[in-house]
């Protein structure tokens, strides 16, 4: 049985709707402009001869938005409300009163994608996440024990799921390394401290080098004719590798935050600046190293069989050397396009600061809380 201020979904045009500005009781609904009357039921189906299956919608409004409210209805002929079936089991009467929408589920979803796409409705929108609520509690309740606990409690789960010791000690104290970071460069830190920082925080180099996971393989490695950790004259600080199924060598030269990446007072001509001898030496040191590693050291025996156990490679060898920042640059333009044109022209090394990479294990830190 349909009434005057039934919207038939299906049938009658939802473009035809308006939120009636005139409230009744406190509550709001839709208008049907081409009809000119009030819509206070959204019929989902009425093709059997005895049953209406209706969503009556009630909009209340909060500030400038609405939020619906939505009640179901099943109604015989007659309009009123179906029966609910009662069984009984000896002395006890069970009442069934479940509204099944399986004939009518079409018309439901065109309801609800109406509502969701008005401006003026305001749907609760909760983020889809794999850990539920439930999950969420416990986390919220672990934060709130002290830091020890917090330890025991992450150390026993990783014996179930297999975290090594040092994933443990990367989950916990990631954020305290990021601030060891900051502090490092504002307290001007030495090279051999820059390296056993990074030795110790080989994630800070997992992400964002050219969207290539690297992972340390060795530290002050020989490059010459000697194995890994023999002797040799040329040492950078680090050989990595890429990710993968199949891995490539990369060398890692550290330098520090304080390092000046360009020299004079001023410009030499045409608004170009001269570049430090430092990164210019670094610059250097890090090609010689590369061609050394990718003539001798990646083809000295014990190298290529440790090496190529794990499936990794060299061919022509990536080198990345980390220096300064750009804060001795970002003021003034000569200097930004002198730099950025030099490291852009360095062929197979990639020149990157102190500063760009603090952001990047900001980024991560923040992005894996």
């Amino acid at each position: 049985m349909l009434l005057e201020t039934d919207f038939v979904v299906g049938r009658d045009n939802f473009a035809d709707l308006i939120i009636n500005p005139t409230s009744f009781d406190s509550f709001y609904f839709f208008f049907n402009k081409r009809d000119n009357r009030l819509v206070k039921r959204f019929v989902l189906d009425n093709t059997h001869p005895k049953v209406t299956y209706g969503c009556e919608v009630t909009l209340i409004k909060k500030n400038d938005k609405f939020t619906p409210r939505l009640h179901f209805t099943v109604k015989d002929e007659t309009g009123k409300l179906k029966r609910v079936r009662a069984e009984a089991n000896e002395e006890t009467i069970h009442l069934k009163a479940s509204v099944s929408l399986k004939d009518c589920y079409v018309q439901f979803w065109e309801l609800i994608s109406y509502l969701g796409s008005l401006s003026e409705i305001e749907i609760p929108r909760e983020s889809f996440s794999l850990v539920s609520k439930a999950e969420g509690e416990i986390v919220a309740a672990i934060r709130r024990r002290n830091t020890e606990s917090i330890k025991s409690i992450i150390k026993q789960l990783a014996e179930e799921v297999s975290l090594s010791t040092r994933e443990v000690n990367d989950l916990l104290q990631r954020k305290k390394r990021l601030s060891d970071f900051q502090h490092g460069l504002s307290e001007k830190r030495d090279e051999d401290w820059w390296q056993n920082f990074f030795e110790e925080n080989t994630w800070i180099f997992g992400y964002g080098l050219n969207y290539v996971v690297l992972r340390l393989e060795q530290s002050q490695v020989h490059v010459g004719g000697m194995d890994l950790a023999g002797k040799g004259e040329k040492i950078p600080d680090f050989l990595t590798t890429t990710g993968g199924n199949v891995s490539f060598t990369v060398l890692i030269e550290i330098k520090t935050a304080e390092t000046r990446l360009l020299a004079g007072t001023k410009a030499i001509r045409s608004g170009a600046w001269s570049l430090n001898k430092d990164l210019t030496d670094a610059v250097a040191q890090i090609q010689a190293s590369v061609e050394e590693w990718a003539h001798y050291g990646s083809k000295h025996p014990t190298n290529k069989e440790k090496l190529e156990k794990k499936n990794i490679h060299t061919v022509k060898p990536k080198g990345i050397i980390v220096v300064g920042c750009l804060d001795e640059v970002k003021e003034n333009l000569a200097k930004r396009s002198t730099f950025e044109l030099f490291r852009q022209s360095v062929h197979g090394i990639e020149i990157i600061t102190f500063d760009e990479l603090y952001d990047r294990a900001r980024f991560i830190v923040d992005h894996t809380t």
